[in-house]
């Protein structure tokens, strides 16, 4: 019998000791999610950005400290076919690879595909979206859109007011047809589903005080669809302004999912103008500095990730005519973007010998262009920033997207699985087994 009482006190003990370890192997899910999208950004954007800005007696770039790094594959659905933003978005917010030009579904099948941020916003979490560009354009549309074509606006409009989501800010909308009809149903709808609409900065802490959700833009970015350049000096709200307000607004115990896009990144690589990209980088890593003085607080349950749909202009440094030689420095005589020079000598209606003179308000560069009459205004800006460019030693190869490997950056829980080469379906994957949420 005393056999038999040692033999149970061995078996409970044992019990006792497996429950104690299964308990230590438990891991907590982290519960505070933050993707930043740098669209169109490659390795040369993050490098010649960090480099020229620490030559300028600046910061640098800080997500280049973050210890986690992979490389990122992009390829779309579409074989042979290098991807745009709605392919590229949805492979990173849903996992799965569609069409050029697709948003959150698969064009030939009609499959509909559940995004990061519907499957968090269906476990109870916070969602917020934030875009520097217009909210329904291709990447922040890929986290609550479902259409087979990126360029159906106002279907994407009506999917955004009816996502539910908590927090929409950034550029505005962009409209089809008469817009300003189409604004008025746009704030029409958000307001009818409990959204507070916000169009100054000085009306921001009252929404985040009163509202259920809020969608936040300024009337200057709506005027134009999206927010100015950052080197144009004309936002009044800047992409860390909206990412410190939605932190503000989303944080709570259960958990949050914030998506930030730095959709002015590609636009000036199409229009092949660094100096004003490397300003995109600055403005966007200032937004990413704002989720990290949160993960500081929260290290155990937070991650932060950086990664790209595509890299766009096939971005070089490196210039035949320089040789070996590179000179970033120069790049600070321009204080303007292609677009505002551009726009700047048209509203002038100066003719084009004028140009040079007209200019050198925001360019100190000397350069002389032998101007004829049918030379045009964004002709003339073009070479003009072409040439300082190319002085500095910046080529690119491209003003379209390319197929380059873009980086991946990560910091917090669950980060040192962004090694090696991954596939842009990896970050929902991996998000899902972090914070175990479900599908």
């Amino acid at each position: 019998m005393k056999h038999l009482s040692f033999l149970y006190l061995l078996i409970f003990i044992s019990l006792l000791s497996f429950s104690s370890c299964n308990k230590k192997e438990e891991k907590p899910k982290i519960k505070y999610v933050f993707l930043f999208i740098g669209d169109g950004m490659g390795i040369n954007h993050v490098y010649i950005s960090d480099m020229y800005l620490r030559k300028q007696g600046l910061a640098g770039i800080s997500f280049l400290n973050f210890p986690n790094l992979a490389l990122t594959k992009t390829n779309c659905l579409d074989e042979g076919k290098i991807t745009d933003s709605g392919a590229g978005g949805t492979a990173i917010s849903s996992g799965k690879k569609t069409q050029f030009h697709a948003i959150g579904m698969n064009r030939q099948t009609g499959e509909k595909f559940k995004s990061i941020a519907e499957i968090a916003r269906d476990n109870g979490w916070k969602v917020g979206i934030i875009s520097n560009v217009g909210l329904n354009h291709a990447t922040p549309a890929s986290f609550y859109a479902h259409v087979p074509w990126r360029n159906m606006y106002n279907v994407i409009s009506q999917q955004m007011w009816n996502s539910d989501f908590d927090f929409f800010a950034g550029g505005g909308i962009i409209t089809q047809g008469n817009r300003d009809s189409m604004l008025a149903i746009v704030w029409d709808s958000l307001k009818a589903n409990d959204y507070t609409v916000v169009l100054d900065k000085k009306d921001f802490d009252k929404a985040l005080k009163t509202s259920k959700k809020v969608f936040l833009t300024d009337t200057l970015s709506l005027n134009k669809d999206n927010m100015y350049y950052f080197i144009d000096s004309l936002n009044r709200i800047s992409l860390a302004d909206f990412t410190r307000k939605a932190i503000e607004f989303l944080d709570n115990e259960k958990g949050f999912f914030l998506m930030v896009e730095g959709g002015k990144i590609d636009w000036a690589s199409h229009a092949n103008d660094v100096a004003t990209m490397i300003y995109e980088v600055y403005d966007f890593d200032k937004a990413i500095a704002q989720a990290y003085e949160f993960y500081k607080k929260h290290k155990d349950e937070t991650i932060i990730i950086i990664t790209s749909d595509h890299e766009t202009g096939g971005l070089s440094f490196g210039y035949t005519a320089t040789k070996y030689d590179t000179y970033l420095d120069s790049l600070s005589l321009q204080y303007r973007s292609k677009e505002f020079l551009i726009h700047y000598l048209r509203e002038m209606g100066a003719e084009t010998y004028a140009f040079p003179i007209l200019l050198r308000k925001w360019v100190k560069f000397d350069y002389k262009l032998n101007t004829t009459p049918n030379t045009n205004e964004a002709f003339y800006v073009n070479h003009l920033i072409d040439s300082l460019q190319h002085k500095s030693g910046i080529s690119w190869a491209s003003n379209f997207h390319t197929a380059t490997l873009i980086p991946s950056f990560a910091i917090g829980k669950g980060s040192q699985a962004y090694k090696g080469i991954i596939d842009n379906t990896f970050t929902f994957h991996h998000l899902l087994k972090l914070t175990g949420l479900k599908k």
